[in-house]
């Protein structure tokens, strides 16, 4: 449940320091774009954690995650709801970012095919829901861990995005 992050995260932490320490190789994190409260909360969390048990972080983009699990060619938007019509979103063609990712107007994304979460009230034709997924997260951070795509934990930051302004 995408809102139970809280609820669950300490006793899986604790659970992890316990039994399972060495049984970890990185730290996946979903960087955003996303709720600032739940990215800044998020992000400190896990840099925190990583630097306790000399992990590395490998950072995902929350679209790049959404955008694992599908497998539509042409243009499509990956979004997700911010505020009454405003939303986080990031335009894909045949399964390729283009362009960078905004918070704008829901109408913004010209009745194009939409994948994301949270319209189910307000986009009638063309909406798939789509939830972020930590499973999609880890694999995509797996592919980057194997690869040797580590960042240092000064470098990584959330992806917040205001009205109207890009990254």
């Amino acid at each position: 449940n995408v809102r139970e992050h809280t609820k669950l995260l300490g006793p899986v932490c604790k659970d992890i320091l316990n039994n399972k320490l060495n049984n970890i190789d990185f730290i996946a994190l979903s960087i955003g774009p996303g709720s600032y409260t739940g990215l800044k909360t998020s992000c400190s969390f896990a840099k925190g954690l990583a630097f306790a048990i000399s992990k590395p972080i490998i950072p995902v983009c929350t679209f790049d995650g959404i955008n694992h699990s599908i497998k539509s060619k042409g243009k499509y938007y990956i979004a997700l709801y911010s505020h009454r019509d405003y939303a986080f979103y990031q335009l894909f063609k045949d399964g390729t970012k283009s362009g960078e990712p905004k918070c704008g107007k829901i109408s913004n994304m010209d009745n194009s095919i939409v994948y994301g979460y949270g319209f189910k009230e307000i986009l009638e034709n063309n909406y798939f829901e789509k939830k972020p997924s930590s499973k999609n997260i880890g694999m995509i951070a797996k592919e980057k861990y194997n690869n040797l795509s580590k960042v240092s934990l000064n470098d990584i930051q959330p992806i917040f995005l205001s009205v109207g302004e890009k990254k």
